[in-house]
């Protein structure tokens, strides 16, 4: 087993994320959208300081953050023992015409 194995799993689970725009951050409702404000301003955070941030409990906050990474808005960053979490954006969509157009 090689170091990469390990890795496969997360590539896959990425795979299948569709790519997020600001555009779709404009029609979340607004406790994610506070949410992905505030993760824009910071770049990451840790659950306990957005927790402070929407004045929510942890596992309140958790549920939300839970939300917005399966519907690909956000990242969760394992260091060690610490969860970290950013905004996962494109910073636009691709382009679906032919380049020779």
């Amino acid at each position: 087993m090689s170091v990469f194995d390990s890795l496969q799993p997360e590539q896959n689970r990425r795979d299948t994320l569709p790519e997020r725009t600001m555009a779709d951050v404009l029609v979340l409702p607004e406790d994610l959208r506070t949410i992905m404000d505030y993760l824009l301003e910071q770049g990451e955070s840790e659950l306990a300081a957005i927790a402070a941030h929407i004045e929510q409990d942890e596992t309140s906050t958790r549920a939300l953050l839970t939300d917005l990474i399966e519907q690909g808005f956000v990242q969760e960053l394992l260091a060690g023992r610490k969860h970290r979490y950013r905004v996962r954006l494109v910073s636009r969509r691709r382009s679906r015409f032919p380049l020779d157009l």
